[in-house]
C-alpha cells in the first residue's frame, strides 16, 4: 500500500497536480494510466522491501523479484521458457531464472498485456541492455530492456517499447534501511 501512495505522489509531483485529484483508468489487462496525462507512462513493482517505480514517455514496464530459494526454476523455465533459455536456467541456476523472468516481465507489463502472452519473449543476452523481439506470438515488440542494478538477493528489469535507447535515473523516494521500514525504499525513474 505505501509504495502505491507513493506512486501517487511521484506521479502528482511530476504533473504539476494534488496526488487525491489524479484519476486513473485501466487498459484491457489492468495496467493503470493516468486520466488526461497520455504523455505520460508508468510502471510500478515491488517484492520484499523494493518497490520500484517507473515513468516514461512511452510505454514502460518494470519488475523486480526477490529471489525465492524453494522455487523449481528448472521446471518452471522447462514449462514456460524457450529452449536456449532452459539452457540457460538448467546451467546458471535461479540467479539466471529469475534475470530473466524479471526481463519478460518487464516487456509484457510495458505492453499492458498478461503475463501468459510473454513467456516466449527470448530475452537472453549478454549484456546489461538489448533490444528484443518475439519472433512469433501475440507480442512482437521490439522493447529496449535493461537489468537494474540492486541488492544482491534481487533481479530488476525495466523495458520500453520500441528500440530507442533510455536512461534510467536512480531516486530514493525517501530513506529507510530494509527491515525497518515494513515498506518498500527504492524506487527507479526511466527517462
Amino acid at each position: 500500500m505505501l509504495a502505491h501512495a507513493a506512486t501517487r505522489i511521484v506521479l502528482g509531483e511530476r504533473l504539476g497536480r494534488h496526488p487525491a485529484a489524479l484519476r486513473f483508468s485501466r487498459g484491457p489487462w489492468g495496467k493503470p494510466a493516468v486520466e488526461d496525462a497520455p504523455g505520460l507512462h508508468f510502471n510500478l513493482s515491488h517484492s520484499g522491501e523494493i518497490a520500484l517505480l517507473a515513468l516514461a514517455s512511452r510505454p514502460v514496464g518494470v519488475d523486480v523479484e526477490l529471489a525465492r530459494a524453494e522455487l523449481d526454476t528448472a521446471r518452471l523455465a522447462g514449462r514456460f521458457f524457450p529452449p536456449d533459455e532452459r539452457e540457460l536456467v538448467a546451467r546458471d541456476g535461479p540467479d539466471a531464472f529469475t534475470r530473466l523472468w524479471t526481463r519478460k516481465e518487464a516487456c509484457v507489463k510495458a505492453s499492458g498485456a498478461r503475463l501468459t502472452q510473454g513467456m516466449g519473449i527470448p530475452v537472453a543476452h549478454d549484456g546489461p541492455e538489448a533490444t528484443v523481439y518475439a519472433r512469433s506470438g501475440p507480442l512482437p515488440g521490439p522493447w529496449r530492456v535493461t537489468d537494474l542494478p540492486l541488492p544482491e538477493e534481487y533481479a530488476g528489469s525495466v523495458a520500453l517499447i520500441g528500440d530507442g535507447p533510455f536512461n534510467v535515473s536512480r531516486r530514493m523516494w525517501y530513506q529507510i534501511p530494509p527491515g525497518e521500514s515494513g515498506g518498500s525504499p527504492p524506487g527507479s525513474a526511466v527517462k
